[in-house]
């Protein structure tokens, strides 16, 4: 049913008319992986590891071995779309989703424990086509809706603690869940200028899907001296499973997820001028043979690079400024080739409570300017991100 419901998706995304998504290629295979990365990490070209100071990162678990006191993270995310396709059709769209709230809580003299709700794959779109139809009494027009709400997120625990003065260590592990309502709906009306007179009883199929699954993440982080700090981690994954509800005619299915592999580095060009990169790897092609017909699925690089001058002050407070750029390939494509997208991004930081080197309050924006695009589909769009930190409560 999975398989038979995206079918119908492909054939909504030929010809969108309006829709409402973080981006178009949710239609290709399992949904849009999202980094459930703070504004910091995406002003620094998504750089999610290896980051000088203390982090809720999915992606690097060993970050969070810096935190002096307890601090809670709430990260907001819209981003506006604009596409167009090789037929010609275009438009533009908007969504907002949440990467990532958690709590970091130190333990005294063992470690830091985490816990966080983090997404994973989006999977909320939705679209509309115009169509006419041959019903036998002359020319019908219809209405296609189709309505895929939902996605699949990730609730981590973690611990991470130092190892000595240098090598901060840490390991996470997350349990899937969530689900995705997907319908598709036909309405026929009578078209005005024409005598067809049948009334036909709209058509709709669809159902309700819920995930789970396992992950588990360890990492670590080496200072190297004063200057300079690299850092990686690995994912395991089991598993996603989709199970459909009792009034979903449909089979349960399961789908392969890649192991994730990811590398950064932190050095101190200046006082206060810091350059970082990271490196991800991913192999998305073991979900290959569960995609629609025309979809395809792939390895995917993703690169990125970040300078941050942490001295610069707004209003009398620290304000840190930051410059990145990313360049990943997307697991899934609609088109024969692959599909990539590009981002440049800034930022800047906002310290409103610090005492010394602790941050009791904080605010961090980002905001990106990027491109995706396969050989059928292009997006150019902006995201920004927000985050908000409070810390000593």
């Amino acid at each position: 049913m999975i398989r038979r419901i995206a079918l119908l998706a492909l054939l909504v995304l030929a010809a969108p008319t309006a829709s409402s998504a973080q981006s178009l290629f949710i239609g290709a295979g399992l949904g849009v992986p999202t980094d459930p990365l703070d504004a910091r990490a995406r002003a620094l070209g998504g750089v999610g590891i290896g980051l000088h100071g203390p982090a809720l990162l999915g992606s690097d678990p060993a970050a969070a071995a810096s935190f002096l006191l307890p601090t809670l993270i709430m990260t907001a995310q819209p981003s506006w779309v604009d596409y167009g396709r090789d037929s010609g059709d275009a438009g533009t769209f908007r969504g907002t989703r949440f990467p990532n709230v958690g709590i970091a809580y130190p333990v005294f003299r063992v470690g830091v424990v985490t816990l966080s709700l983090e997404s994973f794959l989006d999977q909320r779109y939705q679209a509309r086509r115009s169509v006419t139809l041959d019903l036998g009494e002359g020319p019908v027009e219809a209405t296609d809706r189709f309505l895929s709400n939902g996605g699949v997120s990730q609730v981590r625990v973690g611990f991470a603690r130092p190892v000595g003065e240098r090598l901060r260590v840490g390991v996470s592990a997350g349990a899937f869940t969530g689900s995705v309502t997907r319908r598709l709906e036909r309405l026929f009306f009578e078209d005005s200028d024409t005598t067809a007179s049948t009334q036909v009883e709209r058509y709709q199929a669809g159902g309700l899907w819920g995930y789970s699954g396992n992950s588990v993440t360890g990492g670590a982080s080496l200072s190297l001296g004063t200057f300079a700090e690299v850092a990686g981690s690995v994912t395991w994954s089991s598993a996603l499973d989709a199970t459909p509800s009792d009034d979903t005619d449909g089979a349960a299915r399961s789908f392969d997820l890649p192991l994730t592999v990811r590398l950064g580095a932190t050095a101190d060009l200046a006082p206060g001028l810091s350059l970082s990169a990271g490196y991800t790897r991913a192999d998305w092609s073991v979900v290959d043979d569960d995609l629609m017909e025309g979809a395809s699925a792939g390895t995917t690089n993703s690169l990125g690079v970040g300078v941050e001058l942490s001295r610069a002050r707004l209003f009398g407070r620290q304000a840190p400024l930051r410059l990145g750029y990313r360049k990943t390939d997307l697991p899934f494509a609609l088109g024969a080739g692959s599909a990539s997208e590009k981002v440049w991004a800034g930022g800047i930081g906002l310290n409103l409570s610090q005492i010394g080197e602790l941050v009791r309050a904080g605010v961090d924006l980002a905001l990106e300017r990027g491109d995706r695009s396969d050989t059928t589909l292009s997006e150019s769009f902006w995201r920004a991100t927000l985050t908000v930190k409070v810390a000593g409560f």
